[in-house]
Formats: structure tokens, sequence, C-alpha cells
């Protein structure tokens, strides 16, 4: 405090690297040493008024992280959530008429064992998890060109084609971003200040067709996709495995023709709720599982990642307690460590492949 009111030595803050010329300019006329030179307060009105948002808001810094929070920091926040054709309309205040896209791609992705997470972890490091995965995603969409419509909760949301003329790589464009968002989650620590916890995983599925979207309510109102395309990509996800992509037989018809080197492998015919039998695909990866596995015996923490291998034993107490799960978590254990059941093993198509996508449709 001497040093702060001696003004032979006017000690002072420094100004932050990321503040305008304008801006710091003015605090240091605040702050001078002579009060003679410090502005009043109707002064500084009349400065505050003649500024423009250039003036104040925070340069960009180098960090990725960080530029892209000040990106939207400086940006209209309309355009950060609702395509630019409807944040027009919403910023000159007119209505919003639900529009028709007849041909959209539509991702679902959410973290394996979620609630078993959130359990585990305190409300604020659950918070800090997903905003490490979705700064993530939203990097990744930003590069494939995906329209992310919302996140609820662990799920993430997005879609192609929407605003964009993405006719002949919509499909495309979703089954890439799919493949490296599982590669990027793969890559985020569940709980920072404790690496044994492992990394996140999730399940991702895609389905290709018409939706309506449209502006719903006026206070916070929110920009959302509609109609049944919506709910059989949902049901993509959920039925989808840990680290897997899987896709409706309609998107991977579109995906064979705009990418035949992506490869497809055929799951067969899942149950969908509401829907019946449908047939489905693994997108990418020799297996579809993009994430490599360890086979056999191994003991793994709640968010499903090799912690350390368990040599076998003639005479194993419990398999599940020799892994250290509960037994009630069976099937969860089960579905993380042993092969799905392979009665024939589907070919993969793709330009290595010499079966025809449509003949494989058919069987």
């Amino acid at each position: 405090l001497r040093k702060v009111c001696d003004p032979r030595i006017n000690h002072r803050p420094p100004v932050p690297s990321t503040c305008p010329k304008r801006m710091g300019e003015i605090m240091q006329k605040c702050w001078s040493s002579d009060p003679l030179f410090r502005p009043f307060a109707k002064d500084l009105d009349m400065i505050f008024g003649e500024m423009t948002a250039n003036d104040t808001e925070p340069l960009v810094e180098s960090n990725p992280n960080t530029r892209l929070r000040t990106e939207v920091a400086r940006g209209d926040m309309l355009y950060e959530v609702f395509p630019k054709a409807v944040a027009d309309k919403l910023k000159a205040g007119q209505k919003v008429e639900p529009e028709t896209h007849n041909n959209v791609t539509i991702f679902f992705g959410d973290i394996v064992r979620f609630t078993d997470i959130s359990r585990v972890l305190s409300a604020v490091k659950v918070c800090n998890m997903l905003d490490r995965l979705y700064l993530a995603f939203d990097a990744l969409a930003t590069k494939h060109e995906v329209f992310k419509v919302e996140t609820i909760g662990d799920a993430w949301m997005g879609v192609t084609n929407l605003e964009n003329d993405q006719n002949e790589t919509h499909a495309k464009r979703i089954a890439l971003f799919a493949i490296d968002a599982v590669a990027a989650a793969s890559k985020v620590l569940v709980d920072e200040d404790d690496p044994d916890a492992g990394y996140v995983h999730i399940r991702v599925g895609f389905h290709s067709g018409p939706v309506v979207s449209n502006v719903i309510g006026s206070l916070n109102p929110r920009y959302g996709l509609f109609g049944d395309s919506v709910n059989t990509a949902s049901r993509m996800e959920s039925l989808s495995l840990s680290d897997r992509i899987q896709c409706s037989e309609a998107a991977a018809k579109i995906l064979a023709e705009q990418d035949p080197a992506l490869p497809l492998r055929k799951r067969g015919k899942v149950a969908v709720k509401g829907k019946g039998n449908m047939v489905t695909y693994w997108v990418g990866g020799s297996g579809a599982r993009l994430v490599p596995k360890v086979s056999g015996q191994a003991r793994v923490n709640f968010a499903g990642d090799i912690v350390s291998p368990v040599p076998k034993s003639p005479r194993p107490k419990h398999g599940l307690q020799a892994m250290g799960f509960h037994v009630s978590r069976k099937h969860e254990v089960q579905e993380e460590l042993e092969p799905e059941p392979t009665t024939s093993a589907p070919p993969s198509y793709g330009l290595s492949s010499r079966v025809p996508f449509e003949k494989a449709l058919s069987q």
C-alpha cells in the first residue's frame, strides 16, 4: 500500500495483454499519480459513450480454448446459437417460421457410464469434464462444418446440411466428425486431479432424413429440430456401444456414395423402440471399435479404461470380484471386456472390399 500511495514509486498493476489499447490508456489516466490528470466521472461517461465494441472487448489470445471463448464473447451471441438466416430475423424482430429440410444428417453422442461418473465425482468436477469435452467437440464441429444444435446433460447434438449447401457431403462430414470425436474424447481425463479415473468414452449414433427446424418460445428461445429423423438418430446413439459409431441403413447408403473409402460393417437387425427391427451399420475402423481394447482379463476403472492386467488364476474366487466390480454391474463389465458374439464375420465395405454395397444391404 505504501508503494501505491507514494507518488515517487507510483506502484500500479500491469495492463493485461488482452486489454484493448484505448481502454488501457484510460486505465492509466485513472490511476495517475497526479490527481489533476485523472478524469472525472462525467468525462468517463462521455468517453465510454463514444467507444465501440472493438475499444472495450478483450483481444484474442493464442491459446485455442481461450481464443474460442473470446471469439464467442466478442461476437453477437445470436449467431453462435442460431443459424445466420434465423439470427438475422430475430435481430430484426421478425417472426421465425418453421423450415423444412429434406435431407440432413443428425449426430448424437453421449458419455458411457455418465451416471456412475456423476455419482463418484463432485458436481464441479463433472462440469469441468463436460466443459473440456465439449470444447474439443466444438472445435471439431468448426473443422467439419457441423452445426451444433444443443447439449443436453452429457449428450452433444449436431447436424449437417442445415444451413450450408452440403447435399453431396453431409453424411461424410458427420462420419468424419464422429470418428474424430471418439478419438478426442479418449484423450479427455475424467478427473484431472486423479488420472487413475481414466479417460472419457462415448457412444455415437447418426441418421439421415428430413427434419423441421424452428425457434420455440420467446423467453430464452430455443432452436430445435423436430421429426422422426431426430428420434431415429437418438436411438442409433443409445443402442450403440462404447467407442463405436452406429448409423442407420438410410445414412449408410448415403455415406457409401459420398465416401466409398470409409469402412462400413453391417451390424444386423437391432430392435429399436417405436421402430421395430432396423438394420444398422458400424462406421469406421477395421472392427468398428475406434479406441483399442485390451483382450483377456483386466481390471478397469469406472470410466472403462484398463488400469492393470490381472494375472489368470486357475481357480478364481469370482470373475467380477477379481476385476473390482460389484456383482450388480455384471452386464456393464461384459459390454466393455467381452467381444461381441459373431456367428459369421460380416464384410467391411469401402475401397478395399469387392462386395457391392447394394448387395450387402440386401443380406
